[in-house]
């Protein structure tokens, strides 16, 4: 009882600063950010709880599970609301502001394809994540219009055509980091990684980057959850509403700062996003080139490969980890060293070239093609 009430009093001063600072105006301080953790915290216990009973959960009894027994989905939800309050409270960027709007269409029907009762084609969840990106780019007239010195020949200026181009892309990220959703900490641990070398870059040319604290700081208590930090029962998954919106904020944000700053090139966003983005072409490749839908679920993934060699959970969330450190940390300094964007677009390709030459986009073999051999 006594810990229900002490919920209760924090969430509802929490609410109260968010209300605050949505009619003041920024109110940055130390309390400020130790109530937000805290409320976080409560969040997700509260949000658990009632995703149980409306069954907003994912049961492990499909042979793509990773996991056993019911989790609840709510991940996504919780850092939507932390990233309001992070937002308002300690201010930050009007375009962020817009992309925090924008995630409602992406969040409302990942939630609702997350109860077991519904189901919804991914087609619709593909015209929710358009939508989303079509307001930012109404609101804003921000999209891809530059993409950087791709050929060695000066920078490619695509002007109406970065509409189609940036959906596409946005999409394309929103869905990678969906399918990098496989086990326990990967989006989490990537997307932390790729934020905070954002805001390393932006620290070393004298910015605060206070939207990348934000999502780095709400994603760690997320991740204390994912992780088991506050036992089994506790355990909670982002759900694909998580997974994709979090895809949503670190496209636009590598956008956001590729076309209207000077701190990246369009370029080295390709390697911010290294792990997620190579992952989902390789898979699209596959699923092509093996006449599968490109919507159609299997254990092919980077991590499944990993994971039937072996390796454990652990380990695999490790190197998955480092690679993205390495290639983000390359991103970092491909544009303090003002590297030739040329020669990380060649490079970006030769690497996918080279996994495609590996056999990264073979099928699996099955007992029935093994058998016809």
């Amino acid at each position: 009882m006594l810990i229900k009430f002490t919920g209760f009093l924090i969430l509802t001063i929490y609410f109260l600063v968010l209300i605050v600072a949505l009619t003041e105006g920024p109110l940055m301080s130390y309390q400020s950010f130790i109530l937000g953790v805290i409320g976080l915290v409560f969040i997700l216990l509260l949000t658990s709880s009632v995703a149980r009973k409306i069954n907003l959960v994912d049961i492990g009894n499909e042979p793509r599970k990773e996991h056993i027994g019911v989790i609840p989905l709510v991940g996504g939800i919780g850092l939507f609301i932390s990233l309001i309050y992070g937002a308002f409270v300690f201010g930050v960027d009007v375009f962020y502001l817009y992309v925090l709007g924008s995630l409602l269409p992406i969040m409302i029907v990942g939630v609702i394809d997350g109860i077991q009762e519904i189901t919804i084609k991914p087609v619709f969840r593909i015209i929710a994540q358009i939508i989303s990106s079509w307001i930012i780019i109404i609101a804003t007239d921000i999209y891809i219009k530059d993409l950087g010195d791709l050929f060695g020949f000066g920078s490619l200026y695509i002007g109406q055509l970065g509409i189609p181009f940036t959906i596409f892309s946005v999409v394309g990220i929103c869905n990678a980091f969906n399918m990098l959703d496989g086990k326990d900490g990967l989006v989490g641990s990537v997307s932390i990684i790729i934020m905070s070398s954002l805001l390393l870059l932006l620290y070393f040319n004298n910015i605060i980057y206070h939207w990348a604290q934000i999502v780095v700081l709400s994603t760690l208590v997320f991740l204390a959850f994912n992780l088991n930090l506050f036992g089994q029962k506790r355990k909670i998954f982002l759900g694909d509403h998580g997974s994709t919106g979090m895809g949503h904020i670190i496209a636009w944000s590598l956008i956001f700062l590729s076309q209207e700053t000077d701190y990246i090139t369009p370029v080295s966003a390709l390697w911010f996003v290294l792990l997620p983005l190579t992952d989902a072409i390789l898979t699209f490749i596959r699923r092509i080139k093996s006449s599968h839908s490109v919507f159609s679920g299997d254990r092919l993934h980077l991590h499944h490969k990993l994971s039937d060699l072996g390796f454990s959970d652990k380990v695999i969330l490790a190197v998955f980890s480092i690679i993205t450190l390495i290639s983000s940390l390359f991103a970092v300094a491909s544009n303090i060293f003002n590297l030739k964007e040329y020669s990380l677009f060649y490079g970006y390709i030769t690497l996918l070239v080279m996994l495609i030459l590996l056999g990264f986009i073979k099928p699996k073999k099955t007992a029935k093609s093994l058998k016809r051999r």
